[in-house]
């Protein structure tokens, strides 16, 4: 299950929305007001996806997981928007990335030799690589990660949602991925899950 948020409501009508307010404590030393209403939404995101309120905590290396680990998670959140990815069964990764002509300064650092990016819908084609390789390496959640050399998508035309393929070297697995994107008019969201 992918659920996206839009955040529009306050900080204390999104607490108004959850009864377990001792599972979102770290909220209160958080200093930016949009990560608070990020790291809310994604809980409220979470119960309504599940019908019901879990509590989620935070491996070493930043990687979110439910407690009583009855569903496998990922949450993304980009300008105004959080992204989760529920399954019962498999890891994933998911990311979220708002629309923005950013992503053209860090290309070198992200497009591989080889890798395809359309020319008639070059921006979306970029962010749709920035975005799966955000997931694969969500998804890996192992460090010395190059974007550019450890993280790869096959040749794919993007479209309004699709499917692509896509592999990563860094770990000894060396995960071959499928990918399910979407594009909206503001952001580009990519879940990925290994394939068997």
């Amino acid at each position: 299950m992918i659920g996206i948020w839009k955040i529009e409501e306050s900080r204390g009508d999104l607490l108004s929305l959850l009864s377990h307010h001792e599972w979102v404590q770290n909220i209160y030393t958080v200093r930016s007001e949009s990560r608070v209403l990020e790291i809310l939404s994604a809980r409220i995101l979470i119960k309504e996806l599940l019908g019901e309120e879990k509590e989620v905590r935070y491996n070493l290396s930043g990687k979110p997981f439910l407690v009583d680990k009855s569903y496998h998670i990922s949450v993304s959140h980009t300008k105004g928007y959080v992204a989760v990815a529920i399954n019962k069964i498999k890891h994933i990764g998911l990311d979220i990335e708002q629309i923005s002509e950013k992503i053209r300064r860090v290309q070198s650092r992200l497009i591989a030799e080889g890798e395809y990016i359309d020319k008639n819908n070059e921006l979306v084609h970029l962010l749709l690589h920035w975005s799966a390789k955000e997931a694969m390496f969500k998804f890996i959640d192992t460090s010395g990660v190059d974007f550019l050399y450890h993280l790869f998508v096959d040749t794919f035309t993007p479209e309004v949602t699709g499917t692509f393929t896509a592999n990563e070297t860094r770990t000894e697995t060396k995960h071959r991925f499928r990918a399910y994107y979407k594009v909206g008019k503001e952001f580009v969201m990519v879940c990925l899950e290994a394939e068997e």
